[in-house]
Protein backbone atom coordinates (compact mmCIF):
# COMPACT_ATOMS: atom_id res chain seq x y z
CA UNK A 1 0.00 0.00 0.00
CA UNK A 2 1.20 3.49 -0.79
CA UNK A 3 2.65 5.42 2.15
CA UNK A 4 0.44 8.31 1.10
CA UNK A 5 -2.78 6.31 1.32
CA UNK A 6 -3.10 4.53 4.65
CA UNK A 7 -5.37 4.26 7.66
CA UNK A 8 -4.39 6.21 10.76
CA UNK A 9 -6.05 5.65 14.12
CA UNK A 10 -5.64 9.22 15.37
CA UNK A 11 -5.17 11.99 12.82
CA UNK A 12 -2.67 14.68 13.76
CA UNK A 13 -4.13 17.83 15.28
CA UNK A 14 -4.39 20.54 12.66
CA UNK A 15 -4.45 24.28 13.09
CA UNK A 16 -7.07 25.63 10.69
CA UNK A 17 -6.22 28.53 8.37
CA UNK A 18 -6.86 32.08 9.64
CA UNK A 19 -10.51 32.66 10.38
CA UNK A 20 -12.87 34.45 7.99
CA UNK A 21 -15.13 36.28 10.46
CA UNK A 22 -18.28 38.18 9.52
CA UNK A 23 -19.89 40.26 12.27
CA UNK A 24 -23.01 42.38 11.93
CA UNK A 25 -25.13 44.44 14.27
CA UNK A 26 -26.91 47.68 14.98
CA UNK A 27 -25.11 51.02 14.66
CA UNK A 28 -22.83 52.03 17.57
CA UNK A 29 -22.97 48.62 19.26
CA UNK A 30 -19.18 48.18 19.07
CA UNK A 31 -18.49 46.32 15.82
CA UNK A 32 -15.54 48.46 14.74
CA UNK A 33 -14.10 48.58 18.26
CA UNK A 34 -14.22 44.78 18.43
CA UNK A 35 -12.48 44.53 15.05
CA UNK A 36 -9.74 46.91 16.24
CA UNK A 37 -8.79 44.54 19.09
CA UNK A 38 -7.63 41.80 16.73
CA UNK A 39 -3.85 41.26 16.32
CA UNK A 40 -2.12 44.00 14.32
CA UNK A 41 -5.20 45.15 12.39
CA UNK A 42 -5.38 47.27 9.27
CA UNK A 43 -8.79 48.66 8.33
CA UNK A 44 -9.89 48.92 4.71
CA UNK A 45 -12.40 51.67 5.27
CA UNK A 46 -15.37 52.24 3.01
CA UNK A 47 -16.97 54.56 5.57
CA UNK A 48 -15.64 56.68 8.42
CA UNK A 49 -16.74 54.58 11.42
CA UNK A 50 -13.11 53.96 12.40
CA UNK A 51 -11.97 57.59 12.17
CA UNK A 52 -11.49 57.87 15.94
CA UNK A 53 -9.42 54.67 16.27
CA UNK A 54 -5.62 54.71 16.37
CA UNK A 55 -5.36 51.84 13.85
CA UNK A 56 -3.66 51.83 10.42
CA UNK A 57 -6.17 52.46 7.65
CA UNK A 58 -6.20 52.06 3.90
CA UNK A 59 -6.94 54.40 2.23
CA UNK A 60 -6.36 57.21 4.72
CA UNK A 61 -9.90 58.38 4.00
CA UNK A 62 -12.82 56.10 3.04
CA UNK A 63 -12.82 54.57 -0.44
CA UNK A 64 -14.63 56.79 -2.91
CA UNK A 65 -15.36 54.07 -5.45
CA UNK A 66 -15.09 50.36 -6.25
CA UNK A 67 -11.74 50.81 -7.97
CA UNK A 68 -10.18 52.08 -4.71
CA UNK A 69 -11.47 49.04 -2.83
CA UNK A 70 -9.82 46.63 -5.27
CA UNK A 71 -6.61 48.69 -5.42
CA UNK A 72 -6.38 48.66 -1.61
CA UNK A 73 -6.71 44.88 -1.59
CA UNK A 74 -3.93 44.56 -4.19
CA UNK A 75 -1.63 46.75 -2.09
CA UNK A 76 -2.24 44.67 1.05
CA UNK A 77 -1.53 41.50 -0.93
CA UNK A 78 1.63 42.66 -2.73
CA UNK A 79 3.43 44.99 -0.33
CA UNK A 80 5.53 43.92 2.66
CA UNK A 81 3.95 44.73 6.02
CA UNK A 82 3.55 43.33 9.53
CA UNK A 83 -0.27 43.37 9.67
CA UNK A 84 -2.00 40.17 10.86
CA UNK A 85 -5.69 41.12 10.58
CA UNK A 86 -7.52 42.74 7.66
CA UNK A 87 -10.79 44.45 8.55
CA UNK A 88 -13.33 45.72 6.02
CA UNK A 89 -15.52 48.42 7.56
CA UNK A 90 -18.22 48.05 6.28
CA UNK A 91 -19.32 45.25 3.99
CA UNK A 92 -22.66 46.88 3.14
CA UNK A 93 -20.96 50.09 2.03
CA UNK A 94 -18.60 47.98 -0.10
CA UNK A 95 -21.60 46.53 -1.92
CA UNK A 96 -22.96 50.06 -2.39
CA UNK A 97 -19.71 50.99 -4.16
CA UNK A 98 -20.14 47.91 -6.38
CA UNK A 99 -23.66 49.09 -7.21
CA UNK A 100 -22.39 52.56 -8.09
CA UNK A 101 -19.70 50.98 -10.28
CA UNK A 102 -22.22 48.86 -12.21
CA UNK A 103 -24.56 51.81 -12.66
CA UNK A 104 -21.71 53.99 -13.93
CA UNK A 105 -19.76 51.57 -16.13
CA UNK A 106 -22.33 49.06 -17.34
CA UNK A 107 -25.50 51.12 -17.60
CA UNK A 108 -24.05 54.58 -18.28
CA UNK A 109 -25.72 56.06 -15.22
CA UNK A 110 -29.18 55.06 -16.47
CA UNK A 111 -31.11 54.01 -13.36
CA UNK A 112 -33.94 52.51 -15.39
CA UNK A 113 -31.60 50.18 -17.29
CA UNK A 114 -29.80 49.35 -14.04
CA UNK A 115 -33.05 48.21 -12.39
CA UNK A 116 -34.45 46.42 -15.47
CA UNK A 117 -35.07 42.82 -14.39
CA UNK A 118 -32.76 43.62 -11.43
CA UNK A 119 -29.79 43.10 -13.74
CA UNK A 120 -27.78 45.85 -12.06
CA UNK A 121 -28.29 44.79 -8.43
CA UNK A 122 -27.68 41.12 -9.31
CA UNK A 123 -24.39 41.93 -11.05
CA UNK A 124 -23.27 44.22 -8.21
CA UNK A 125 -24.07 41.55 -5.63
CA UNK A 126 -22.13 38.94 -7.56
CA UNK A 127 -19.15 41.31 -7.74
CA UNK A 128 -18.63 40.72 -4.02
CA UNK A 129 -17.05 37.41 -5.03
CA UNK A 130 -14.13 39.47 -6.40
CA UNK A 131 -13.55 40.90 -2.92
CA UNK A 132 -13.79 37.48 -1.30
CA UNK A 133 -11.36 35.97 -3.82
CA UNK A 134 -8.84 38.74 -3.08
CA UNK A 135 -9.32 38.19 0.65
CA UNK A 136 -8.61 34.49 0.25
CA UNK A 137 -5.33 35.26 -1.52
CA UNK A 138 -4.38 37.65 1.31
CA UNK A 139 -5.40 35.12 3.94
CA UNK A 140 -3.24 32.43 2.36
CA UNK A 141 -0.17 34.40 1.32
CA UNK A 142 -0.01 36.78 4.29
CA UNK A 143 -1.55 34.44 6.90
CA UNK A 144 -3.94 37.19 7.97
CA UNK A 145 -7.19 36.92 9.91
CA UNK A 146 -10.08 38.35 7.88
CA UNK A 147 -12.77 40.37 9.68
CA UNK A 148 -15.74 41.82 7.79
CA UNK A 149 -18.28 43.96 9.63
CA UNK A 150 -21.69 45.14 8.51
CA UNK A 151 -24.83 46.80 9.80
CA UNK A 152 -27.75 44.52 10.48
CA UNK A 153 -30.91 44.28 8.43
CA UNK A 154 -33.57 41.77 7.48
CA UNK A 155 -33.28 39.06 4.86
CA UNK A 156 -36.17 36.99 3.51
CA UNK A 157 -36.47 33.47 4.92
CA UNK A 158 -38.22 30.81 2.87
CA UNK A 159 -40.81 28.59 4.55
CA UNK A 160 -41.80 25.49 2.60
CA UNK A 161 -44.79 24.89 4.87
CA UNK A 162 -46.28 28.37 5.06
CA UNK A 163 -45.65 32.07 4.56
CA UNK A 164 -42.10 33.33 4.16
CA UNK A 165 -40.58 35.35 7.01
CA UNK A 166 -37.84 37.86 7.79
CA UNK A 167 -34.66 37.14 9.75
CA UNK A 168 -31.68 39.10 11.08
CA UNK A 169 -28.73 39.22 8.68
CA UNK A 170 -26.23 41.78 7.36
CA UNK A 171 -27.72 44.70 5.47
CA UNK A 172 -26.71 43.35 2.07
CA UNK A 173 -28.68 42.37 -0.98
CA UNK A 174 -29.65 38.72 -1.08
CA UNK A 175 -27.37 38.35 -4.12
CA UNK A 176 -24.33 39.46 -2.10
CA UNK A 177 -25.26 37.87 1.20
CA UNK A 178 -25.67 34.36 -0.25
CA UNK A 179 -22.07 34.53 -1.52
CA UNK A 180 -20.63 35.99 1.70
CA UNK A 181 -22.59 33.63 3.96
CA UNK A 182 -21.29 30.53 2.20
CA UNK A 183 -17.71 31.88 2.30
CA UNK A 184 -17.49 32.80 5.99
CA UNK A 185 -16.04 30.53 8.69
CA UNK A 186 -17.85 32.38 11.48
CA UNK A 187 -20.92 34.59 11.36
CA UNK A 188 -21.71 36.51 14.53
CA UNK A 189 -24.66 38.76 15.28
CA UNK A 190 -23.85 41.62 17.67
CA UNK A 191 -26.90 42.42 19.78
CA UNK A 192 -27.96 43.57 23.23
CA UNK A 193 -30.72 41.87 25.20
CA UNK A 194 -34.10 43.53 24.73
CA UNK A 195 -37.79 43.03 25.19
CA UNK A 196 -40.76 44.52 23.38
CA UNK A 197 -42.87 46.94 25.43
CA UNK A 198 -45.94 48.48 23.80
CA UNK A 199 -44.64 47.59 20.38
CA UNK A 200 -41.19 49.11 20.99
CA UNK A 201 -37.88 47.34 21.68
CA UNK A 202 -36.30 48.24 25.03
CA UNK A 203 -32.76 47.20 26.00
CA UNK A 204 -32.33 45.07 29.12
CA UNK A 205 -29.10 45.75 31.00
CA UNK A 206 -25.82 47.06 29.63
CA UNK A 207 -24.26 43.85 28.33
CA UNK A 208 -23.87 43.23 24.63
CA UNK A 209 -23.34 39.86 23.01
CA UNK A 210 -22.17 38.05 19.90
CA UNK A 211 -24.60 35.33 18.87
CA UNK A 212 -23.10 32.41 16.95
CA UNK A 213 -26.17 30.17 17.00
CA UNK A 214 -28.27 30.45 13.86
CA UNK A 215 -32.05 30.11 13.91
CA UNK A 216 -35.04 30.86 11.68
CA UNK A 217 -34.82 34.42 13.02
CA UNK A 218 -31.06 34.95 12.73
CA UNK A 219 -28.26 34.12 10.30
CA UNK A 220 -25.26 33.02 12.36
CA UNK A 221 -23.05 29.97 12.76
CA UNK A 222 -19.56 28.47 12.67
CA UNK A 223 -17.85 26.09 10.29
CA UNK A 224 -16.19 22.93 11.63
CA UNK A 225 -12.82 23.87 13.10
CA UNK A 226 -14.02 27.35 14.08
CA UNK A 227 -16.68 26.40 16.63
CA UNK A 228 -17.77 28.91 19.26
CA UNK A 229 -20.34 28.89 22.09
CA UNK A 230 -23.88 29.82 21.11
CA UNK A 231 -23.38 33.26 22.66
CA UNK A 232 -20.51 35.18 24.23
CA UNK A 233 -20.20 38.69 25.60
CA UNK A 234 -19.04 41.30 23.10
CA UNK A 235 -15.59 41.29 24.60
CA UNK A 236 -12.27 40.59 22.87
CA UNK A 237 -10.79 38.70 25.84
CA UNK A 238 -13.71 36.27 25.88
CA UNK A 239 -13.57 35.72 22.13
CA UNK A 240 -9.80 35.23 22.29
CA UNK A 241 -10.14 32.73 25.15
CA UNK A 242 -12.49 30.55 23.12
CA UNK A 243 -10.48 30.82 19.90
CA UNK A 244 -7.04 30.22 21.40
CA UNK A 245 -4.35 29.37 18.83
CA UNK A 246 -6.85 29.64 16.01
CA UNK A 247 -6.19 33.40 16.04
CA UNK A 248 -3.07 34.17 14.01
CA UNK A 249 -0.77 36.70 15.66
Amino acid sequence: MSDRIRIVSEPAALRPPPVRFVGYGQPKIGKTSFASWWPKPIILQTEDGSAGLDVPKIPETPCRNWEEVMQSLRIILKEDHDRKTLVIDTLDRTESLAQEFVLRTVHGGNQEKYMSYYKGPILAGEMMSQVLSALDHIRKRKEMNIVLIAHDGLQPGANALGEDFKKWAPSLSKYAWTIVRDWADQIGHFQSDFRVVNGKAKEIGDDRYIHFLGSPGRDAGCRVGYEMPDRIKLNWDEYQEHMGVRIYE
